[in-house]
């Protein structure tokens, strides 16, 4: 007797009804309705053009009847989860239902301070900011590069530039760097020579052969063209690119205040630890 009572407790269909009336029993005593409320399930007209609303999306046609019932009755189990899932306490102490409900928050405070600036607004934004918004300075300059073995020869070089060579761009020990830059960017120049060099080279009067000035790649004689200061566009040419702005620090003042004030309805308290208890 007591062999068959062993046998039958190894049954694996055994061990699937027993934890299956254990989940029952949790689920009744636990996760029993806490309020009359609880136990009431109302799929209503607006929740099921939701429901037809995102299978359109997808599927790009309407759900066949069939279909519309299977929407309401997975929409009524994810109901009947979730509310089991709350009632056993399945949301705390869990990192990914707290980051995914902080991110909700964050959403709708996005809805929340979502607004239309002003003209006035956005050309006090652009006046209070105008280096967010100032077009980078530019330059032509052409130069001749040397090696830093020919730094004891720069002066000579730069003597016979200024003496008015007919090319001068064959003075250069290497081709590899253009001759002739025309209308470029400072921060292109910066990109390509470095902060030092291009810092040196906008400070330098146009129209004469000066140098040698230091870059990554060598030495380099250069003569500068022109140079044309940034501006700060007029609001009317740069518009959209301010509006943007001005929407990024308005949404995130305006959501800071709003969190500020939320957590001023909390006491929050710290406790000390120790770095040598890592």
């Amino acid at each position: 007797m007591f062999d068959s009572i062993r046998t039958v407790m190894r049954e694996p269909l055994l061990h699937f009804l027993l934890g299956g009336a254990g989940l029952f029993l949790l689920f009744n005593f636990v996760a029993a309705p806490q309020t009359s409320g609880d136990d009431q399930i109302d799929v209503t007209s607006g929740q099921i053009e939701h429901l037809v609303t995102l299978f359109v999306k997808t599927r790009q046609r309407v759900p066949t009847d069939v279909e519309l019932r299977g929407l309401v009755d997975n929409y009524v189990l994810e109901e009947v989860l979730y509310r089991e899932a709350l009632a056993i306490g399945l949301d705390k102490d869990d990192s990914i239902v707290r980051r995914r409900l902080r991110q909700k928050i964050e959403f709708l405070l996005d809805d929340f301070t979502l607004v239309e600036p002003a003209d006035a607004d956005l050309q006090q934004f652009l006046d209070n900011n105008p280096d967010r918004f100032r077009l980078d300075d530019r330059i032509s300059f052409a130069q001749v590069y040397l090696q830093e073995e020919s730094r004891a020869d720069a002066e000579s070089t730069l003597a016979m530039l200024r003496s008015g060579v007919s090319d001068p761009s064959q003075l250069s020990d290497s081709h590899l760097i253009a001759y002739q830059f025309d209308d470029v960017a400072e921060a292109v120049i910066s990109a390509q020579f470095g902060d030092s060099f291009t810092t040196a080279l906008f400070e330098l009067e146009t129209g004469q052969w000066t140098g040698p000035i230091d870059s990554p790649f060598g030495l380099h004689l250069v003569r500068i063209e022109q140079i044309v200061i940034g501006v700060v566009p007029a609001l009317a040419d740069i518009r959209e690119v301010v509006e943007r702005e001005w929407l990024v620090d308005f949404r995130t003042s305006a959501q800071q205040a709003i969190i500020e004030q939320m957590k001023s309805k909390y006491t929050v308290t710290v406790e000390p630890y120790e770095a040598a208890n890592r």
